[in-house]
């Protein structure tokens, strides 16, 4: 069973106790025998003191430093969504005006128009990343939340350049098929040759067969490719890359290989006119 009272402590150690205590305190009161260790430990807490007050300091400073940089990144990304908005903007009103020239100087009426109020931008949804970057299928998908009447065979532009053409719209997301896309066809001009350009199945590459004898023999690596204007989809002399590389194949042709100015992955919004 266990002791449920205190244990008996003899007088004499009580007494023991209080002369240790007597002398201790008489020592140190004459001879300041514990003074070091008092300043020791003074000292001590001063210096535990001053390393909390600076980590305190430092973690605060540090949360100002990431809070400010959060604010900063969120920033960046409002404004370059805002500035790719304008782009896509500035680019198809710019071709709606020159068209628009077109047309007068003719006196006729030509298919392309771009109706500035109806120039709009959307926002990728979604993209095929793991076909872009191995397979021949290039498309993306782009968010259409006020369920607006996007037409298939319409130019998708990133505020510069030409990047593919829409191919059907539903469920509110509006369907891209890249140029690079190896079933898409671009109706081209590379100076006095036209030709129609196919996707080569890799990103930002299309590719011109020609004949040998024919304009083809005058073209050289960096020569500008601008769209042709046939086809029915595309306003022509835009620029859309430039040359790569000019390969002679057994069949008589001459292969020309295309790089693309329009990079799908650099941009979160894509502009298209829906008055075509």
């Amino acid at each position: 069973m266990a002791r449920s009272t205190p244990t008996y402590t003899p007088p004499g150690k009580y007494v023991l106790a209080g002369i240790i205590s007597t002398a201790l305190l008489i020592s140190d009161l004459s001879y300041q025998t514990f003074n070091s260790v008092r300043q020791w430990t003074q000292a001590s807490g001063i210096y535990t003191q001053l390393i909390l007050g600076d980590i305190y300091e430092y973690t605060s400073q540090f949360t100002i430093i990431y809070q400010d940089k959060k604010d900063l990144v969120a920033t960046n990304k409002k404004l370059s969504n805002e500035l790719l908005f304008i782009q896509n903007k500035v680019f198809l009103d710019q071709q709606s005006r020159l068209i628009s020239k077109k047309i007068l100087d003719a006196k006729k009426q030509l298919e392309f128009g771009f109706d500035e109020e109806l120039v709009q931008s959307f926002r990728v949804i979604s993209f095929d990343l793991k076909n872009y970057l191995c397979c021949s299928s290039h498309t993306l998908y782009l968010k259409n939340p006020n369920k607006l009447d996007v037409a298939s065979n319409l130019p998708v532009s990133n505020g510069q350049t030409f990047i593919g053409q829409t191919s059907g719209n539903s469920l509110g997301l509006v369907k891209v098929i890249l140029l690079s896309d190896a079933s898409h066809i671009l109706p081209i001009r590379i100076k006095n040759l036209y030709c129609n350009a196919l996707g080569a199945g890799r990103p930002q590459i299309i590719k011109c067969l020609a004949p040998k004898q024919s304009q083809s023999s005058s073209l050289k690596v960096n020569d500008l490719v601008f769209t042709s204007g046939l086809g029915g989809v595309f306003p022509s002399n835009v620029v859309v890359g430039r040359i790569t590389s000019v390969i002679n194949n057994n069949l008589g042709e001459r292969e020309i290989f295309i790089g693309l100015n329009g990079d799908p992955l650099k941009q979160n919004y894509f502009g298209i006119p829906l008055s075509l």
